[in-house]
């Protein structure tokens, strides 16, 4: 009987066990996703953190964007005892209403972020208030935040990252956002039974970062930034820009912009265009020197005679084009000095009209250079009618972005090379030191060594004698051209005498060029009531302030002859 039992006792035993099991089984192998996710649920909170990400220097290691460590505070709000002395506390602690706080510790949520991307320097002070009032359920999580010391200079071309996602969203911040690296991390707040947290268990998708050099130079942006400024003040124009880039490499060495905004707060601007890139306009009688070199390479222009130039006006197509002043006869040379538009459109009808949009194609013209997010291409319309080819020969009927602008007055410059226009000096690893410098892209020969000498005589004429003489500097070279079209208005449906875009472009120093320069206006307004808006009255006077500046700040020698155009007649633009 007693050995019965024995064996009765001893089989409920192993029964339990073999429960026992089962339910280990059961629990650890069967269903362990599960349960571990349920427990993670009761013990831990998932939170993200901004992760830093890499550095942006300009090209002299001068810091343009960087991350700097923050803190974010979070609470439980069901295990805050005095949550009024709390809300007085944090607030005047970290510079929010005590009322947003108090609202937030009786919410009935059971995690709640208070602030995010408080300064670090806050955190030493917070573990003190912490322990004070005996408050535990008061967590702190280290971060970080995006920071541009120079605030709104270069602010459009810089872009800005997102506050909540640690990524690019606009500018070189967008365009090199893998390099740059950041983003968000996972990490999980532990807790104890009592739902206090007290350690971070692990961080996750953190990624490789590299630090970026530019080729902008903070101080010729300053600079730049300084005249931009003072021309609004003075012309208040919807829109306007001044770009620096260097013609024997296609760097972009300065881009200045209005509008423009702090990358720092971001937020509170509607518009972060970066017109240099972003917009397309027309560029005029900037056009007129291409119309030139083309018709040098078809032989189809005389430097040793005059052209008549209709004396104001011309008839093309049964269509009635204007000229800014009724010029007469003309030489070659002359028509692009005093920029005349019936001198241009007359050159322009000899042309093959294949072979002219083939070479405005050519020079870059639209076609986006890929170098800038949400880059615009311009437009053209390879349109054979000779009214279309005689508005296209003054820059009108098409449109093309300031940086199109430059880099094909860069080849004018340089040669007769279009280079493709460069943001990247170096690019850092940050984990192996390794550097990698982007080469020059040289796009094409897209202008012969014939026209690019004439050109290059003509366009130092331009700005000594001619339309730009309003910019003339008093020490150093300077060769451009400039450019002036009416703009479209709805209301009258027609081209408006009162509404203009107004350009110049060119490249100094004229003899050996350094760099080259784009300045530009969207509806300049008029000084004086009688005054002529055109490139040679409102971007052309930009220019002298501006390359003394740059060329005194690299110490430059001035290269002019003070009276080598002493003797010419100034009066005619």
């Amino acid at each position: 009987m007693v050995k019965s039992r024995v064996y009765i006792v001893a089989s409920l035993i192993a029964f339990s066990f073999l429960i026992v099991i089962i339910r280990l089984f059961y629990f650890q192998i069967i269903e362990r996703d599960y349960f571990l996710e349920y427990i993670k649920k009761q013990y831990y909170t998932k939170e993200k953190i901004i992760l830093p990400r890499g550095t942006i220097y300009d090209s002299n290691n001068r810091i343009l964007g960087i991350s700097v460590p923050t803190v974010d505070i979070f609470v439980i709000p069901k295990y805050i005892k005095n949550k009024e002395r709390v809300a007085k506390e944090l607030s005047t602690l970290i510079k929010k209403p005590y009322r947003t706080i108090l609202n937030k510790l009786y919410t009935k949520k059971h995690y709640v972020v208070l602030a995010r991307g408080l300064d670090k320097s806050l955190k030493e002070r917070l573990l003190t208030l912490r322990k004070e009032l005996r408050e535990w359920n008061i967590g702190i999580i280290e971060s970080s935040k995006r920071f541009y010391p120079l605030g709104s200079i270069a602010g459009s071309t810089i872009g800005f990252v997102s506050r909540t996602t640690g990524k690019g969203m606009e500018g070189l911040e967008l365009k090199y956002d893998k390099k740059l690296g950041g983003g968000t991390g996972n990490i999980l707040v532990m807790k104890d039974a009592m739902g206090n947290p007290f350690t971070i268990e692990n961080e996750e998708n953190l990624e490789k970062s590299h630090d970026i050099k530019l080729t902008i130079d903070s101080n010729i942006q300053f600079i730049v930034e300084d005249v931009l400024k003072e021309f609004v003040k003075e012309r208040r124009p919807k829109e306007a820009l001044i770009l620096v880039v260097d013609p024997n490499t296609g760097d972009i060495v300065a881009n200045a912009t209005y509008p423009n905004y702090n990358p720092n707060r971001y937020y509170r601007y509607k518009n972060h265009k970066n017109i240099t890139f972003h917009n397309a306009y027309e560029p005029g009688s900037l056009a007129k020197p291409f119309v030139l070199a083309e018709a040098i390479d078809e032989e189809k222009i005389s430097f040793s005679k005059k052209y008549y130039c209709g004396e104001g006006s011309i008839t093309v197509d049964g269509i009635r084009i204007r000229d800014h002043k009724k010029f007469k006869n003309l030489t070659a040379d002359e028509i692009i000095i005093y920029s005349s538009n019936v001198g241009a459109i007359e050159i322009a009808l000899k042309l093959d009209p294949d072979r002219f949009y083939k070479r405005l194609f050519s020079l870059g013209f639209g076609k986006s250079t890929k170098t800038f997010p949400g880059e615009a291409s311009g437009l053209i319309r390879k349109d054979k009618r000779p009214v279309e080819i005689a508005y296209a020969s003054i820059g009108q009927n098409w449109t093309a972005t300031p940086i199109q602008i430059a880099m094909a007055y860069s080849a004018i410059a340089n040669g007769g090379y279009l280079l493709k226009p460069n943001f990247i000096k170096q690019i850092i690893n940050k984990e192996t030191g390794d550097i990698k410098k982007p080469e020059k892209k040289v796009v094409g020969k897209v202008l012969s060594d014939k026209s690019v000498e004439i050109l290059q005589k003509i366009l130092k004429q331009v700005v000594e004698i001619g339309t730009a003489k309003k910019g003339r500097s008093n020490y150093f070279t300077i060769a451009g051209k400039t450019g002036t079209a009416q703009k479209y208005d709805p209301k009258i449906k027609a081209l408006s005498d009162e509404k203009f875009y107004t350009w110049f472009a060119g490249y100094f120093p004229a003899e050996n060029p350094k760099f080259t320069v784009v300045i530009f206006a969207n509806e300049p307004k008029r000084i004086k009531k009688w005054e002529f808006i055109g490139g040679g009255t409102v971007s052309a006077p930009v220019l002298k302030k501006l390359v003394d500046r740059i060329m005194f700040y690299y110490k430059s020698k001035p290269d002019k002859n003070g009276g080598e155009y002493g003797n010419k007649n100034p009066s005619r633009n």
